[in-house]
């Protein structure tokens, strides 16, 4: 018998290494998570909640948001009319550049109407609301660029224009009515519009006559009119803007590198890119997403569900950010679930070993208690510099600002990260014990 408790010694002590590695991962993990949800819900809070984001509702034009038809000029009247409905601003994306002959540095920037979604936290400046359409709020440093010497003065930028003024006579003459009574029948609430495009019908139908025949030579306003929407010749053109605020570029909820301007001023940059006017845009294709203020006391969730049900797909622009932090939360709870089961188990298997060696006693909860309690102490203080060496990928991940303390976990959650090992391993040495005593396992 004594060679058999011999040979059960050794795997019970790997057994008891190998549950107490188990607890401190699982140690590790509750601190953790604990820290980077106490970082996640502090920059959520500050720069999203705090800046009109819990009364924002975010639109997408994308049919797997549930939005049905484009999001122009007459959807826009329709969602303004629906009761809650504060203010509604266009997103027309786009982009900007430094010009070739400028003395900026190389950069590019991405296009967004301000307002659009929660305003970026500013380090200079700042935004007469409405932002003017000779504004424009930029990163304070990007892409070598420091947009902090230019606050309060202008500079010339360059966007494209995606169509040439040869081009416009043959557009508007040619295919342009070609396709008047397809517009007119898309759009049969516009009366007016319908109504000139009846006009324009039968000129234009003399005109395609005439067209077709052109083709086969290869000649004629009728051969180019099919090259221009496939491979539409690009030109630049420059624009003279204020830059009236810089943000953190640590911010970037819309994406890295990204320039805001009046929704008026995207709307023309972006339909000079697509080769369009502004009007086209608006009562065509329309805008990327729509960013929706509710008005003061009107729930945001009821507002969103009014215009679900009108095939709007409207969420609350925080939407994401509390997603990432209940999952964040879910992940805490299964380890903090996972350090009190297998603390309990290196509990009881300090009560096992000790009855096993003949060294049955009290003793064996204040061993539990201090091995729970040293492990609780080392994972933890490994969780928070695990967080704070985290915290320039979750910037990246999140887009939010992330201070490092923000990242310690209060005190509440730091003496559960701590204690937590410790009282689940004098609970698992207890019951060892009850259980070792009812049974008379002597060893």
């Amino acid at each position: 018998m004594g060679g058999g408790a011999g040979s059960a010694g050794l795997p019970r002590k790997l057994a008891n290494r190998g549950t107490l590695s188990v607890v401190l991962v699982f140690a590790f993990l509750l601190s953790l998570t604990s820290g980077i949800s106490s970082g996640m819900h502090a920059a959520t809070e500050r720069d999203v909640l705090r800046a009109d984001g819990a009364d924002r509702l975010v639109v997408s034009s994308l049919p797997s948001m549930t939005t049905e038809g484009d999001l122009n000029a007459r959807k826009l009247n329709l969602i303004r009319a629906v009761p809650g409905v504060e203010q509604v601003i266009p997103d027309y994306p786009s982009s900007l550049r430094s010009p070739k002959d400028s003395s900026l540095p190389k950069f590019s920037l991405a296009v967004h109407s301000w307002g659009s979604y929660v305003p970026p936290p500013l380090t200079g400046g700042s935004v007469q609301e409405p932002l003017p359409p000779d504004a424009i709020v930029v990163p304070a440093r990007t892409q070598g660029a420091d947009f902090t010497r230019f606050l309060g003065r202008e500079i010339r930028l360059s966007y494209t224009v995606a169509s040439s003024e040869p081009q416009e006579p043959p557009r508007d003459e040619g295919s342009d009515e070609g396709s008047a009574e397809e517009e007119s029948a898309a759009e049969q609430q516009a009366g007016d519009e319908k109504a000139a495009a009846g006009q324009e019908s039968d000129e234009s139908s003399k005109e395609e006559g005439a067209q077709e025949k052109g083709p086969p030579a290869g000649q004629g306003p009728g051969a180019q009119a099919p090259e221009a929407p496939s491979s539409p010749p690009d030109f630049s053109e420059t624009i003279e803007l204020r830059v009236a605020a810089t943000y953190d570029p640590r911010w970037h909820a819309d994406g890295s590198d990204t320039a805001y301007v009046a929704p008026r001023t995207a709307a023309m940059l972006a339909a000079a890119d697509s080769g369009q006017t502004p009007e086209q845009l608006h009562g065509g294709p329309g805008a990327d997403r729509l960013g929706i203020l509710v008005e003061e006391g009107s729930d945001v969730n009821s507002v969103g569900g009014r215009l679900r049900e009108m095939n709007v797909g409207a969420f609350p622009a925080f939407e994401r950010e509390k997603n990432l932090n209940r999952t964040v939360e879910l992940w805490r709870y299964v380890a903090l679930f996972g350090v009190l089961i297998s603390a309990g188990l290196l509990g009881a298997h300090e009560v096992r070993r000790a009855v096993h060696g003949g060294r049955a006693g009290r003793g064996e909860l204040g061993r539990a208690a201090s091995i729970g309690l040293v492990t609780g102490v080392l994972a933890t203080g490994l969780g928070v510099l695990a967080a704070l060496a985290l915290r320039a990928p979750m910037e990246e991940f999140l887009g939010l600002r992330i201070q490092w303390f923000t990242l310690v976990p209060g005190g509440a959650r730091i003496a559960i990260s701590v204690l937590a090992p410790a009282l689940a391993a004098v609970a698992g040495a207890a019951i060892g014990s009850v259980r070792s005593l009812r049974t008379g396992w002597t060893g």
